[in-house]
């Protein structure tokens, strides 16, 4: 196991994105007040690895929200399966 400490930013919205000298510029904000934000954090992604960084951003969101689905769908089976059955749900002590 790592010492290492990663540092941690909530962010809630991407405030810019640049490019130059081959390396994106992505700049990470956070909202303070009625509407007005503040940057947090600035990713810096080398041009030729930003669709590998998106793509696996992307991915790993996908597998989360297929997750989180399967999970939904097996909590509404049982009672799915008893009203189809023609039974009441167990009641909660």
């Amino acid at each position: 196991m790592s010492d290492e400490v990663i540092e941690e930013h909530f962010v809630e919205h991407v405030s810019s994105v640049s490019h130059a000298n081959g390396v994106f510029r992505i700049v990470l904000g956070q909202q303070v007040e009625a509407g007005s934000a503040k940057p947090v954090t600035r990713l810096l992604i080398p041009a030729n690895q930003l669709q590998a960084v998106l793509r696996g951003i992307a991915d790993g969101a996908n597998e989360i929200r297929e997750k989180l689905q399967q999970q939904a769908e097996k909590a509404d089976a049982p009672a799915t399966k008893e009203k189809s059955e023609g039974r009441k749900p167990a009641s909660k002590k």
